[in-house]
């Protein structure tokens, strides 16, 4: 049987004798594929990408340990992968409202292996930059997503790194709060103290004490002479029914009183006058009699104003004695009261400095809790996307459909050319 060699001049002969085919079958596989594709076509899906930095500040002891156990490569993928854990996953889902349907452990791990699925980290060439991806059809969703997990993974590791400071700094308020009121507690027993004891201070008070003692013992010495005296005076009255001139001048208005220095006056007045009338009359006379009457009068009273005086004198220095008693039992008592005192007053100095101590250490807390280096910071806040990245193309599918049908449709026309 004789072979012939087949030229591209005689395909290009075909070609145009069966060009119906060609067309027809390139038409045909483009129509078909433009259909399916527009038909078939697939549900837009939206990415959102957000960018955290990750800061590693740590103090000398620990950028050491660091540099042993661990690289920096190894940093990032432990971010990574706490990023995508559950406790960071969980606070997402609360925050965005995905747990509110879930009733048991079951609902809530499929909402977390959801979020798993949807959301993917990866690291950003050689830097510290952790960029997280969320995908959903609704592009306002996939940016939310991308958002709040960069914010809770923030706030979670802001909490994870400073949570011993947060713990020391609530301990030492407790421990503020209690010393604070057993400094009150303590202040409170010394002021009462002082008002059931009146003693403001030992000193003071020994020195108000001792005063006290000096004047007494110099008021009752007065007294005892002055009541000395007055007794004299009575039994010089009722011996000799008078006062002599020595006993009078040493006499005051302060020992015998008013009423006595008026009578003795009238007394040497009515005497004046007796002795003037025995001048010229007799001791008989009626004038002298009646003049003697009021002096035997007023020395009545003079008697019974000393008595009076010495009975009131008498109750004067029972009383400054036992004045002086108290005064000087209140004395003795110093040195006890004072050493209570002295050790309420350590009480409270020593609550005092347990106080000033405790309040040094909150504020040093505070000043530890505010000045934390956050490890993470959010760079890139992902925004609404607006393409999705699986574009739908129908054109581009009947172009390779009518490619494909012009490929077909040369091989349909040589084939049907040689039947």
């Amino acid at each position: 049987m004789a072979q012939y060699e087949v030229t591209l001049r005689d395909y290009w002969r075909i070609l145009r004798r069966r060009k119906g085919i060609v067309v027809f079958t390139a038409f045909l596989l483009g129509f078909f594929s433009f259909l399916l594709a527009s038909v078939w076509k697939p549900q837009p899906l939206f990415q959102a990408t957000a960018k955290v930095q990750i800061n590693f500040h740590q103090n000398l002891t620990g950028l050491y340990l660091q540099t042993i156990a661990y690289n920096s490569g190894d940093q990032i993928e432990t971010q990574q992968t706490i990023i995508t854990s559950q406790p960071v996953l969980r606070r997402t889902g609360t925050e965005l409202n995905l747990m509110d349907w879930t009733k048991t452990g079951a609902d809530s791990a499929q909402v977390l292996q959801d979020l798993q699925r949807i959301i993917t980290t990866s690291q950003e060439g050689f830097t510290n930059i952790i960029t997280v991806s969320a995908k959903h059809p609704a592009p306002e969703r996939a940016r939310d997503m991308a958002n709040t997990l960069c914010r809770v993974y923030r706030d979670y590791n802001h909490e994870l790194k400073n949570i011993q400071a947060v713990r020391h700094r609530e301990f030492v308020e407790r421990q503020r709060a209690n010393a604070r009121t057993v400094l009150a507690q303590a202040e409170e027993a010394v002021r009462s103290y002082r008002e059931d004891s009146e003693l403001i201070s030992l000193e003071s008070q020994a020195s108000v004490n001792l005063q006290g003692i000096t004047t007494s013992e110099r008021e009752v010495q007065r007294l005892r002479q002055d009541l000395n005296a007055i007794t004299t005076m009575v039994s010089e009255m009722e011996s000799s029914g008078g006062l002599s001139e020595r006993t009078m001048q040493g006499n005051s208005v302060r020992r015998v009183g008013e009423t006595f220095m008026t009578l003795s006056r009238n007394l040497n007045v009515q005497r004046q006058q007796r002795e003037a009338l025995l001048v010229q009359l007799t001791a008989d006379h009626p004038n002298v009699r009646r003049v003697q009457v009021k002096i035997d009068q007023i020395t009545r009273d003079l008697s019974g104003e000393l008595r009076h005086r010495r009975e009131a004198m008498r109750l004067d220095l029972n009383s400054e004695e036992a004045r002086l008693l108290e005064l000087r039992e209140q004395y003795n008592l110093l040195p006890s009261r004072g050493l209570e005192l002295s050790r309420l007053l350590r009480e409270v100095a020593m609550r005092q400095e347990v106080v000033t101590v405790l309040e040094e250490s909150y504020q040093e807390a505070l000043i530890r809790e505010a000045d934390k280096v956050e490890e993470v910071s959010v760079l890139e806040w992902a925004l609404t996307p607006s393409v999705p990245i699986n574009p739908h193309h129908p054109l581009r599918r009947a172009v390779m459909g009518v490619l494909l049908g012009l490929v077909l449709g040369v091989v349909f026309a040589v084939v049907a050319e040689t039947l």
